[in-house]
Protein backbone atom coordinates (compact mmCIF):
# COMPACT_ATOMS: atom_id res chain seq x y z
CA UNK A 1 0.00 0.00 0.00
CA UNK A 2 0.91 3.62 -0.78
CA UNK A 3 1.60 4.76 2.94
CA UNK A 4 3.73 1.88 3.98
CA UNK A 5 5.78 1.68 1.03
CA UNK A 6 6.65 5.46 1.13
CA UNK A 7 5.89 6.50 5.21
CA UNK A 8 7.90 3.19 5.99
CA UNK A 9 9.59 0.96 3.47
CA UNK A 10 11.81 3.70 1.81
CA UNK A 11 13.20 5.43 4.83
CA UNK A 12 14.74 2.18 5.87
CA UNK A 13 17.77 2.88 3.99
CA UNK A 14 18.38 6.22 4.97
CA UNK A 15 17.58 5.83 8.66
CA UNK A 16 20.53 3.33 8.95
CA UNK A 17 22.76 6.51 7.89
CA UNK A 18 21.79 7.67 11.18
CA UNK A 19 22.25 4.95 13.30
CA UNK A 20 18.77 3.85 13.77
CA UNK A 21 18.27 0.14 12.69
CA UNK A 22 14.86 -0.58 11.59
CA UNK A 23 12.43 -3.84 11.23
CA UNK A 24 9.39 -4.21 9.62
CA UNK A 25 7.09 -6.29 11.11
CA UNK A 26 3.66 -6.30 8.77
CA UNK A 27 0.95 -8.13 10.19
CA UNK A 28 1.15 -10.28 7.08
CA UNK A 29 3.73 -11.02 4.58
CA UNK A 30 3.27 -9.14 1.05
CA UNK A 31 2.47 -12.40 -1.00
CA UNK A 32 -0.23 -12.97 1.44
CA UNK A 33 -1.53 -9.12 1.17
CA UNK A 34 -1.36 -9.36 -2.69
CA UNK A 35 -3.44 -12.32 -3.11
CA UNK A 36 -5.91 -11.66 -0.11
CA UNK A 37 -6.62 -7.80 0.12
CA UNK A 38 -7.39 -6.90 -3.58
CA UNK A 39 -9.94 -10.10 -3.94
CA UNK A 40 -13.54 -9.49 -4.53
CA UNK A 41 -14.77 -12.27 -2.33
CA UNK A 42 -15.84 -11.91 1.24
CA UNK A 43 -14.97 -14.97 2.16
CA UNK A 44 -10.97 -14.92 0.71
CA UNK A 45 -11.20 -11.23 2.74
CA UNK A 46 -12.23 -12.14 5.88
CA UNK A 47 -9.14 -14.90 5.73
CA UNK A 48 -7.26 -11.91 5.11
CA UNK A 49 -8.68 -10.12 8.57
CA UNK A 50 -7.59 -13.21 10.25
CA UNK A 51 -4.80 -13.63 9.43
CA UNK A 52 -3.99 -10.29 10.39
CA UNK A 53 -5.42 -10.30 13.25
CA UNK A 54 -3.44 -13.55 14.04
CA UNK A 55 -0.33 -11.94 12.87
CA UNK A 56 -0.99 -8.57 14.98
CA UNK A 57 -0.62 -10.63 17.90
CA UNK A 58 2.75 -12.30 17.08
CA UNK A 59 4.39 -9.20 15.90
CA UNK A 60 3.22 -7.28 19.28
CA UNK A 61 4.98 -10.17 21.55
CA UNK A 62 7.97 -9.74 19.09
CA UNK A 63 8.00 -5.94 19.68
CA UNK A 64 8.75 -6.07 23.24
CA UNK A 65 12.48 -6.69 22.19
CA UNK A 66 12.76 -3.18 20.50
CA UNK A 67 13.69 -0.01 21.57
CA UNK A 68 11.01 1.98 20.29
CA UNK A 69 7.75 0.93 17.98
CA UNK A 70 6.79 3.24 15.10
CA UNK A 71 2.94 2.60 13.73
CA UNK A 72 1.74 3.72 10.61
CA UNK A 73 -1.83 4.63 10.38
CA UNK A 74 -2.70 1.77 13.16
CA UNK A 75 -2.16 -1.51 13.79
CA UNK A 76 -4.48 -3.69 11.87
CA UNK A 77 -7.42 -2.34 9.22
CA UNK A 78 -9.74 -3.72 10.85
CA UNK A 79 -9.27 -1.79 14.28
CA UNK A 80 -9.82 -4.99 16.31
CA UNK A 81 -10.91 -3.89 19.84
CA UNK A 82 -8.26 -4.66 22.66
CA UNK A 83 -4.98 -3.77 20.23
CA UNK A 84 -3.96 -0.87 21.67
CA UNK A 85 -4.17 -2.12 24.82
CA UNK A 86 -1.70 -4.97 23.25
CA UNK A 87 0.48 -2.22 21.93
CA UNK A 88 0.57 -0.30 24.95
CA UNK A 89 1.70 -3.63 26.75
CA UNK A 90 4.26 -4.54 23.88
CA UNK A 91 6.48 -1.33 24.34
CA UNK A 92 5.90 2.35 26.42
CA UNK A 93 7.87 3.85 23.28
CA UNK A 94 5.25 4.18 20.88
CA UNK A 95 5.74 6.63 17.61
CA UNK A 96 2.27 6.58 15.83
CA UNK A 97 2.08 7.88 11.99
CA UNK A 98 -0.58 8.80 10.11
CA UNK A 99 -1.05 10.17 6.25
CA UNK A 100 -5.14 9.85 5.96
CA UNK A 101 -7.96 10.80 8.24
CA UNK A 102 -8.19 7.58 10.13
CA UNK A 103 -9.84 9.24 13.57
CA UNK A 104 -13.15 7.81 14.35
CA UNK A 105 -13.10 5.22 12.12
CA UNK A 106 -11.50 2.10 10.05
CA UNK A 107 -9.85 1.37 7.17
CA UNK A 108 -12.08 -1.45 6.91
CA UNK A 109 -15.68 -1.17 8.37
CA UNK A 110 -17.49 -4.22 8.58
CA UNK A 111 -21.27 -4.15 7.52
CA UNK A 112 -22.07 -7.32 9.69
CA UNK A 113 -23.20 -6.06 13.23
CA UNK A 114 -22.04 -9.22 14.86
CA UNK A 115 -18.13 -8.26 13.73
CA UNK A 116 -18.97 -4.61 14.00
CA UNK A 117 -19.05 -5.04 17.88
CA UNK A 118 -15.56 -6.17 17.95
CA UNK A 119 -14.29 -2.69 15.99
CA UNK A 120 -13.14 0.09 17.84
CA UNK A 121 -13.35 3.15 15.60
CA UNK A 122 -11.48 5.18 18.42
CA UNK A 123 -8.55 2.92 18.46
CA UNK A 124 -6.42 5.55 16.55
CA UNK A 125 -7.29 8.39 19.17
CA UNK A 126 -6.56 5.98 21.52
CA UNK A 127 -2.85 4.90 19.67
CA UNK A 128 -2.49 8.70 19.70
CA UNK A 129 -2.48 9.27 23.54
CA UNK A 130 -0.51 6.19 24.20
CA UNK A 131 1.87 7.73 22.21
CA UNK A 132 5.42 9.72 23.20
CA UNK A 133 5.22 11.65 19.75
CA UNK A 134 2.44 11.44 16.90
CA UNK A 135 4.14 11.98 13.33
CA UNK A 136 1.61 13.12 10.55
CA UNK A 137 1.92 14.09 6.87
CA UNK A 138 0.08 17.63 7.24
CA UNK A 139 -1.03 20.41 9.14
CA UNK A 140 -4.87 19.27 8.57
CA UNK A 141 -3.32 16.25 10.23
CA UNK A 142 -1.79 18.22 13.25
CA UNK A 143 -4.58 20.45 13.96
CA UNK A 144 -6.58 16.64 14.68
CA UNK A 145 -3.48 15.11 16.60
CA UNK A 146 -3.00 17.69 18.50
CA UNK A 147 -6.39 16.89 20.45
CA UNK A 148 -5.08 13.56 21.53
CA UNK A 149 -1.19 14.41 21.78
CA UNK A 150 0.82 17.78 22.69
CA UNK A 151 3.80 15.87 21.14
CA UNK A 152 3.10 16.07 17.43
CA UNK A 153 5.67 16.31 14.04
CA UNK A 154 4.48 16.85 10.51
CA UNK A 155 6.59 15.16 8.04
CA UNK A 156 5.76 14.78 4.39
CA UNK A 157 5.34 11.87 2.46
CA UNK A 158 8.93 12.21 1.14
CA UNK A 159 9.28 11.59 -2.63
CA UNK A 160 12.53 9.82 -3.61
CA UNK A 161 13.91 11.90 -6.11
CA UNK A 162 16.70 9.72 -7.45
CA UNK A 163 13.77 7.35 -8.62
CA UNK A 164 10.91 10.06 -9.65
CA UNK A 165 12.92 12.31 -12.05
CA UNK A 166 11.98 13.63 -15.67
CA UNK A 167 12.64 11.00 -18.73
CA UNK A 168 14.88 11.95 -21.27
CA UNK A 169 12.86 11.31 -23.82
CA UNK A 170 8.85 11.22 -24.59
CA UNK A 171 6.93 8.14 -25.86
CA UNK A 172 6.46 8.29 -30.26
CA UNK A 173 2.74 9.76 -30.79
CA UNK A 174 0.84 10.63 -33.31
CA UNK A 175 0.34 14.16 -34.37
CA UNK A 176 0.47 16.54 -31.11
CA UNK A 177 -1.73 14.04 -28.60
CA UNK A 178 -0.97 15.80 -24.79
CA UNK A 179 -1.86 12.70 -22.58
CA UNK A 180 -2.59 13.59 -19.65
CA UNK A 181 -2.18 11.28 -16.44
CA UNK A 182 -3.22 10.23 -13.03
CA UNK A 183 -2.25 7.68 -10.77
CA UNK A 184 -3.48 6.33 -7.51
CA UNK A 185 -5.33 2.83 -5.54
CA UNK A 186 -8.94 2.22 -8.01
CA UNK A 187 -10.71 3.48 -5.02
CA UNK A 188 -9.29 7.08 -5.74
CA UNK A 189 -11.14 6.85 -9.79
CA UNK A 190 -14.12 8.54 -7.75
CA UNK A 191 -12.70 11.51 -7.92
CA UNK A 192 -11.49 11.60 -11.96
CA UNK A 193 -15.16 10.69 -12.58
CA UNK A 194 -15.85 14.33 -11.36
CA UNK A 195 -14.13 15.49 -14.37
CA UNK A 196 -16.10 13.62 -16.94
CA UNK A 197 -17.58 16.76 -18.64
CA UNK A 198 -13.95 18.48 -18.69
CA UNK A 199 -12.49 15.53 -20.65
CA UNK A 200 -15.40 15.20 -22.65
CA UNK A 201 -15.50 19.05 -24.01
CA UNK A 202 -11.27 19.08 -23.86
CA UNK A 203 -11.62 15.79 -26.50
CA UNK A 204 -13.78 18.08 -28.37
CA UNK A 205 -11.04 21.11 -29.20
CA UNK A 206 -7.93 19.15 -28.58
CA UNK A 207 -5.72 15.61 -29.08
CA UNK A 208 -5.95 14.05 -25.77
CA UNK A 209 -5.33 11.02 -24.08
CA UNK A 210 -6.56 10.21 -20.34
CA UNK A 211 -3.78 7.63 -18.87
CA UNK A 212 -5.11 6.00 -15.67
CA UNK A 213 -2.41 4.00 -13.34
CA UNK A 214 -3.87 1.95 -11.35
CA UNK A 215 -5.31 -1.50 -10.15
CA UNK A 216 -8.43 -1.53 -11.60
CA UNK A 217 -9.37 -5.52 -10.94
CA UNK A 218 -12.93 -6.00 -12.15
CA UNK A 219 -14.13 -2.02 -12.20
CA UNK A 220 -14.29 -0.83 -15.49
CA UNK A 221 -13.48 2.81 -16.69
CA UNK A 222 -15.29 4.05 -20.05
CA UNK A 223 -15.93 7.64 -20.98
CA UNK A 224 -17.58 7.91 -24.83
CA UNK A 225 -15.46 9.87 -26.84
CA UNK A 226 -12.91 10.38 -24.47
CA UNK A 227 -9.46 8.43 -25.38
CA UNK A 228 -8.58 6.52 -21.94
CA UNK A 229 -5.15 4.20 -21.76
CA UNK A 230 -5.36 1.65 -18.85
CA UNK A 231 -2.11 0.80 -17.02
CA UNK A 232 -1.89 -1.88 -14.32
CA UNK A 233 0.10 -0.40 -11.86
CA UNK A 234 3.67 -1.70 -10.39
CA UNK A 235 6.15 -0.85 -8.22
CA UNK A 236 8.62 -1.68 -11.28
CA UNK A 237 6.63 0.19 -14.18
CA UNK A 238 4.94 3.51 -12.40
CA UNK A 239 7.98 5.37 -12.95
CA UNK A 240 8.04 4.41 -16.62
CA UNK A 241 4.55 4.96 -17.15
CA UNK A 242 4.77 8.59 -15.94
CA UNK A 243 7.07 9.44 -18.12
CA UNK A 244 4.97 9.09 -21.03
CA UNK A 245 2.71 11.92 -19.59
CA UNK A 246 2.60 15.65 -20.14
CA UNK A 247 0.52 16.72 -17.50
CA UNK A 248 -0.45 14.81 -14.28
CA UNK A 249 -4.01 15.98 -12.55
CA UNK A 250 -5.31 15.52 -8.81
CA UNK A 251 -8.96 15.89 -8.18
CA UNK A 252 -10.57 15.92 -4.73
CA UNK A 253 -13.78 16.62 -3.24
CA UNK A 254 -13.78 19.22 -0.66
CA UNK A 255 -14.92 17.11 2.33
CA UNK A 256 -12.75 15.96 5.51
CA UNK A 257 -11.17 12.77 3.77
CA UNK A 258 -9.85 14.55 0.89
CA UNK A 259 -8.41 17.69 3.62
CA UNK A 260 -6.58 14.59 5.33
CA UNK A 261 -4.67 13.89 2.22
CA UNK A 262 -0.85 14.23 1.81
CA UNK A 263 -0.37 14.98 -1.79
CA UNK A 264 1.62 12.20 -2.48
CA UNK A 265 0.26 12.07 -6.42
CA UNK A 266 1.30 15.36 -6.63
CA UNK A 267 4.67 15.26 -5.29
CA UNK A 268 5.14 12.31 -7.44
CA UNK A 269 3.87 14.33 -10.57
CA UNK A 270 6.32 17.51 -9.98
CA UNK A 271 9.42 15.05 -8.70
CA UNK A 272 8.72 13.97 -12.79
CA UNK A 273 8.84 17.30 -14.05
CA UNK A 274 4.95 17.26 -15.00
CA UNK A 275 3.35 20.30 -14.76
CA UNK A 276 -0.24 19.14 -12.59
CA UNK A 277 -3.71 20.62 -12.08
CA UNK A 278 -5.29 19.94 -8.90
CA UNK A 279 -8.42 20.51 -6.45
CA UNK A 280 -7.69 23.86 -4.34
CA UNK A 281 -8.20 21.71 -1.08
CA UNK A 282 -6.19 21.09 1.65
CA UNK A 283 -2.53 20.05 1.09
CA UNK A 284 -3.17 20.62 -2.43
CA UNK A 285 -2.53 24.44 -1.58
CA UNK A 286 -0.04 24.30 0.54
CA UNK A 287 2.21 22.16 -2.26
CA UNK A 288 1.60 24.25 -5.19
CA UNK A 289 1.95 27.94 -6.21
CA UNK A 290 -0.79 29.07 -8.38
CA UNK A 291 0.42 29.53 -11.92
CA UNK A 292 4.26 29.18 -10.73
CA UNK A 293 4.88 25.39 -10.46
CA UNK A 294 1.70 23.96 -11.08
CA UNK A 295 -2.65 25.11 -11.19
CA UNK A 296 -4.78 24.61 -8.55
CA UNK A 297 -8.50 24.69 -9.74
CA UNK A 298 -12.07 23.83 -8.48
CA UNK A 299 -14.86 24.49 -10.51
CA UNK A 300 -15.06 22.45 -13.66
CA UNK A 301 -14.69 25.85 -16.34
CA UNK A 302 -11.65 26.41 -13.99
CA UNK A 303 -10.34 22.99 -14.74
CA UNK A 304 -11.26 22.83 -18.57
CA UNK A 305 -9.48 26.53 -18.22
CA UNK A 306 -6.30 25.40 -16.97
CA UNK A 307 -5.65 22.45 -18.45
CA UNK A 308 -6.35 23.98 -21.70
CA UNK A 309 -3.17 26.55 -21.14
CA UNK A 310 -1.21 23.75 -20.56
CA UNK A 311 -2.09 21.44 -23.60
CA UNK A 312 -1.98 24.62 -25.88
CA UNK A 313 1.64 25.60 -24.67
CA UNK A 314 4.59 23.54 -24.21
CA UNK A 315 7.18 26.08 -23.27
CA UNK A 316 4.65 26.28 -20.05
CA UNK A 317 4.50 23.08 -19.64
CA UNK A 318 8.32 22.63 -19.29
CA UNK A 319 8.84 25.90 -17.47
CA UNK A 320 6.40 25.15 -14.58
CA UNK A 321 7.16 21.36 -14.59
CA UNK A 322 11.15 22.80 -14.11
CA UNK A 323 9.74 24.37 -11.24
CA UNK A 324 7.59 22.01 -9.69
CA UNK A 325 11.13 19.65 -9.52
CA UNK A 326 12.76 21.67 -7.95
CA UNK A 327 10.60 22.57 -5.31
CA UNK A 328 10.42 18.86 -4.38
CA UNK A 329 13.41 18.25 -4.56
CA UNK A 330 14.27 21.57 -1.55
CA UNK A 331 11.66 20.66 0.76
CA UNK A 332 9.73 16.59 0.34
CA UNK A 333 12.59 14.68 -1.16
CA UNK A 334 13.76 11.61 1.36
CA UNK A 335 17.35 13.62 2.50
CA UNK A 336 14.95 16.31 3.35
CA UNK A 337 12.63 14.56 5.55
CA UNK A 338 14.43 11.77 7.24
CA UNK A 339 16.41 14.13 9.66
CA UNK A 340 13.45 14.97 10.77
CA UNK A 341 11.91 11.69 11.61
CA UNK A 342 15.57 10.63 12.52
CA UNK A 343 15.42 13.58 15.15
CA UNK A 344 11.87 12.44 16.19
CA UNK A 345 12.73 9.26 16.94
CA UNK A 346 15.83 9.56 18.76
CA UNK A 347 13.64 12.15 20.89
CA UNK A 348 11.50 9.23 21.86
CA UNK A 349 14.18 7.17 22.39
CA UNK A 350 16.25 9.77 24.98
CA UNK A 351 12.90 10.64 26.62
Amino acid sequence: MPSSRLRVYQYLPFLRQFSIEPAVLPAVPEPWFSRFYYSSSKGTRLIHYSGEILGSVARLIRGRQYDIIFVQKGILSTNWKGFDDLLGWANKRLVFDLDDWVYGKSVVEFRSPLLRAFQDKNQTEKISSRSKAVVVGNAYLKKLALQYNSNVSIIPTPVDTGRFMPGKTKSVRKGDEVVIGWMGVAGGLEYVRLLEKVFRDLSKRYSIRLKLITRLGNESFRWDAVPIDYREWSYQSEVREMEECDIGIMPLRDDEWSRGKCSLKLLQYMAMGLPSVSSRIGNNAEVIEDGVDGFLAQEPEEWFEKLSRLIEDQILRKNMGEKARAKVVDRYSLEKTTPLLAKVLKDVYGA
